[in-house]
């Protein structure tokens, strides 16, 4: 477990980056140029420490990352996995009273930008909380954190970087919607065998949140009617995750067919090295290191600062 501290240090330099920038975005930056300052925060808060990160575990490390790009063999587990997404992280708000009609966008409930409907802002939205979002935060936590911890199998490395993941957005209530997030955006990389695809598949689930959510939220709160809504949900949470499941299946039978015959640069871990009863004592190993355990003092301050703001 010599490596839990080794990426924890990690998860916690970005955790306080991010609540140092709440003091910086919301004393010192112009709200003329919100959208400029959010992308350099963005950058300076994630791919900079994970460079470093990366650089400092030396070239070896990159094929890790698993930064290949995308076979047209997985497209179908990308389409059917982001509307799985959608439909599941929709439905998850709803249950957990999140789903509001939106007139501001904001990350981590840091970085706040407003929606004028116009042409360009809608742009600026796109980059600003689609694109960048999904290339920074897959390469931290499905590309360096699944690496790092998959050591003891596929299955742990999906838990620790999935709850690491849930606590970046500081936000208690919305815990369950992120980590079913993270799950799913952990399996996406393990069946492609790809970050960038786990990157595709964040990217479509926030043009989702960029360009429809809002309207949603709107019809929500204008008709007071949620029945179709959620019944056409369900529906599609059904059906994408029926996609979702056969193309893995027929992923993961194609790969067995392989499987002597891959390199080992192509091969995945194995599901789980550790019996079931070593997997909650080993899951709890990886966040009482005193990195993790900071890294979570910080969540739970940004989860207090949020509910007294």
């Amino acid at each position: 477990y010599a490596v839990a501290p080794r990426a924890a240090r990690l998860v916690l330099v970005i955790y306080a980056l991010l609540l140092l920038s709440r003091l910086i975005d919301r004393a010192f930056l112009s709200r003329e140029g919100e959208y400029l300052s959010t992308v350099l925060l963005q950058l300076l808060i994630f791919p900079i420490p994970a460079y470093l990160y990366i650089r400092l575990r030396g070239k070896q490390f990159v094929p890790a990352l698993r930064l290949r790009r995308v076979s047209l063999s997985h497209i179908l587990i990308i389409l059917s996995a982001i509307l799985l997404l959608a439909a599941g992280c929709t439905l998850l708000a709803m249950v957990c009273g999140m789903l509001n009609a939106q007139t501001s966008f904001t990350l981590y409930d840091t970085f706040s930008s407003a929606n004028d409907g116009t042409a360009g802002a809608t742009v600026r939205l796109i980059l600003t909380y689609g694109v960048l979002p999904a290339f920074c935060e897959e390469l931290v936590f499905r590309g360096i954190l699944c690496a790092e911890y998959e050591e003891n199998g596929i299955l742990y490395a999906m838990a620790v970087s999935s709850l690491f993941f849930a606590f970046l957005h500081f936000d208690l209530t919305a815990l369950p919607v992120y980590l079913f997030a993270g799950m799913l955006l952990s399996l996406v990389l393990y069946m492609t065998r790809s970050s960038v695809a786990a990157m595709l598949v964040h990217l479509g689930y926030n043009l989702f949140g960029v360009l429809a959510q809002a309207g949603l939220s709107g019809y929500c709160r204008s008709t007071g009617n949620l029945g179709l809504l959620v019944v056409l949900l369900i529906a599609l949470l059904l059906l994408s995750a029926a996609v979702f499941c056969g193309e893995s299946a027929r992923v993961l039978r194609r790969r067995a067919r392989l499987l002597t015959d891959a390199p080992d640069s192509q091969q995945t871990p194995g599901l789980s090295a550790l019996s079931a009863r070593e997997f909650l004592p080993a899951l709890g190993r990886a966040f009482f290191c005193p990195e993790a355990m900071l890294a979570v003092v910080l969540w739970a301050t940004g989860v207090v600062i949020n509910l007294v703001r």
